[in-house]
């Protein structure tokens, strides 16, 4: 990561800002993940994270422009099959990225 921040455009970084998002570091979730979304602008996990990450700093109106990306790219994209994706040691950790979802005005169902 040092020598190539980008390797594969997209999956490290959302690695990294999936760990920053469990930390509550949502500074640095932004800031990761905005240089993913404008590199790869069809790849839904960034934008679906940045939407959590916009709704966890208040940001509704940018939380919203990511909720709309996410649902372009996955029209039928529901926090109910995502939550059957979101396998985490902690149950807690998958229900803050959830709790973002919901805020981030995804649909449940």
């Amino acid at each position: 990561m040092r020598l190539d921040p980008f390797p594969r455009l997209g999956t490290s970084a959302v690695f990294m800002a999936h760990a920053c998002y469990l930390l509550k570091r949502y500074e640095e979730v932004a800031r990761v993940l905005r240089e993913c979304t404008s590199r790869q602008p069809n790849l839904m996990w960034p934008h679906l994270l940045l939407a959590a990450t916009h709704a966890q700093l208040g940001q509704l109106e940018e939380a919203r422009k990511e909720t709309a990306e996410v649902l372009r790219i996955n029209p039928g994209f529901t926090i109910e099959r995502f939550r059957r994706l979101a396998v985490d040691k902690n149950p807690k950790d998958a229900e803050h990225l959830i709790d973002g979802l919901r805020k981030a005005g995804l649909p449940e169902t």
